[in-house]
């Protein structure tokens, strides 16, 4: 629906896409658009810095394979 905001892992998801898979492209598109309110976090109880946590985003999906190279093939 529209005007609902995007989830983190949509968005890594589509930057992976937008991006070929190029990690620090995509964690740093990923960290501006926190900082633009395009995705936001629930809470941020490490006071973890926007690059940070992109980075920590970026490997928590490939680790867990919500994000994957293959994505990338998928546009």
């Amino acid at each position: 629906m529209a005007g609902e905001p995007i989830s983190q892992r949509d968005y890594m998801r589509e930057l992976l896409v937008q991006f070929g898979g190029d990690k620090d492209r995509v964690c740093a598109a990923y960290a501006q658009a926190e900082r633009d309110g395009v995705v936001s976090r629930k809470r941020n109880g490490h006071a973890m810095s926007a690059e940070d946590y992109a980075v920590a985003l970026w490997e928590d999906g490939m680790n867990k394979g919500w994000l994957d190279a293959k994505a990338k093939r998928r546009r």
